[in-house]
């Protein structure tokens, strides 16, 4: 039987660790030929050697047009198409208001915006040169809910949510479609070393579900999105949170 993502070529931003991982994990196992890139190179090696051909690790500095471009060169001369982008990657600043440094707004906004645009921007000719695809961008309960010492990275979370929506008003006639993934607590190393060291507790307590998702409960959301199945689905958000922002 042929997985949901048979023949599919698919870039992901921030995918040697945590839910980015998961997402990389399943896609390979759905059938796509996924090209990945993260900050950790000894780990996305492993990632790479574990999947046997089906998963490449990249240098990729997602607020870099340069590396951008150089991995959706790479991914045209090795596949010759484009299907899927995934923007994982991410990070926060928790701080409160009156205390960011612009070097902390500028790098927060770096990463978790212009990293989207930057790689939405570049798969766009690609995709409309194979017949379309589709683009998931990873935003965060911060980009929907208040948080508070949260201003940077909530700023740029709802700014990937509008992006997202604009895009994929741009964009439907032409066959590819853009979505937005929010993921709520997950049992991430992130999560783990967060709040001294309580996060997955203060993570479980916040979460109507009485517990924190599972990076692999990420990843179904996404392969869903990816594929043919989700046809019809674009402009929209899908949010894996336990009742979070219920």
């Amino acid at each position: 039987m042929a997985g949901r993502l048979e023949n599919k070529v698919v870039l992901l931003s921030g995918g040697t660790r945590g839910m980015g991982e998961a997402q990389v994990r399943m896609m390979a196992a759905e059938g796509a030929q996924v090209i990945f890139g993260g900050r950790d190179g000894g780990a996305g090696s492993a990632i790479e050697a574990a999947l046997g051909g089906r998963a490449t690790y990249v240098r990729l500095d997602v607020t870099k047009s340069d590396d951008w471009k150089a991995v959706v060169a790479h991914a045209m001369d090795r596949f010759g198409r484009i299907d899927g982008l995934v923007n994982n990657a991410g990070f926060g600043v928790t701080r409160p208001l009156a205390e960011i440094s612009d070097e902390e707004w500028a790098d927060v906004i770096a990463v978790n915006q212009t990293g989207v645009f930057l790689g939405m921007r570049e798969v766009v000719g690609p995709m409309l040169a194979s017949g379309g695809g589709s683009i998931v961008n990873v935003a965060s309960p911060a980009g929907v809910k208040a948080h508070g010492n949260l201003v940077a990275y909530s700023a740029a979370k709802a700014a990937v949510i509008g992006m997202s929506r604009a895009a994929a008003k741009e964009l439907a006639g032409q066959g590819i479609r853009v979505n937005v993934f929010i993921p709520g607590y997950f049992a991430t190393r992130l999560l783990m070393e967060s709040s001294k060291g309580q996060g997955l507790e203060r993570g479980a307590q916040v979460t109507p579900m009485g517990r924190v998702g599972q990076p692999e409960e990420s990843a179904g959301a996404i392969v869903y999105l990816l594929s043919d199945e989700s046809s019809f689905v674009t402009g929209t958000q899908i949010t894996a949170d336990g009742g979070y922002t219920a």
